[in-house]
């Protein structure tokens, strides 16, 4: 708890922009933390499933394989079931539909995602702004003061410090995390095409 309290008794003394810098890092962690519970439901894909998927459409089992992608609770199992439910379809049309489901999920793989962006970009502004009250107070001092009052001179001075760092450690961490869930959204609609395009070479040879 001392410990805290230090860390807490420090970080006041960047002045009065470490207010918003700590709202902007609390609502950078629950995003975070948010995405990282909903990435963690969703497994990349895996190749046996559509090994599974051919097995059974070459035997005209599209019942068992609506109830294979059911089990599967991820975004290439749901494009999947929308070819799925048009089977008898033509292939083009089939492939449409899948491409037009697949656009829809894509806003609800990179929701919030342009929230860490923000703070990204907002965090060492704060900073930014934090570090120039902090030279300002300084300065007022030393134009009042003179020499004759170092320490507060420095404080002013440590007051920038404090905000400058405690911005860029924001944006840095967030930045860390907005890079692997773009990462993991980039890899799921790979994954969604691949899939889509395989699963319209099964429909053809099956249309055969």
């Amino acid at each position: 708890m001392q410990n805290i309290s230090n860390a807490l008794s420090f970080l006041m003394k960047g002045g009065i922009m470490m207010y918003p810098l700590l709202f902007v890092s609390v609502v950078s962690t629950a995003l975070i933390i948010e995405r990282l519970m909903f990435f963690g439901k969703i497994n990349n894909l895996d190749v046996s499933l559509l090994q599974k998927i051919k097995q059974l459409m070459t035997n005209s089992k599209f019942d068992d394989v609506k109830i294979l992608l059911t089990s599967q609770k991820t975004p290439v199992a749901d494009v999947l079931m929308t070819g799925i439910d048009n089977i008898h379809a033509n292939a083009n049309d089939i492939d449409i539909a899948m491409e037009q489901h697949a656009v829809s999920i894509i806003p609800s793989l990179e929701s919030k995602l342009w929230m860490l962006d923000t703070i990204i970009t907002m965090a060492p502004l704060l900073g930014l702004l934090g570090t120039i009250t902090g030279m300002i107070n300084a300065f007022q001092i030393f134009s009042t003061k003179g020499l004759n009052q170092p320490t507060a001179i420095s404080g002013g001075v440590g007051e920038a410090l404090i905000a400058t760092a405690t911005g860029l450690i924001i944006a840095v961490f967030t930045l860390l995390f907005y890079n692997y869930f773009n990462t993991k959204v980039r890899r799921l609609i790979k994954d969604m095409e691949f899939a889509s395009n395989e699963f319209v070479r099964m429909v053809k040879q099956v249309q055969q």
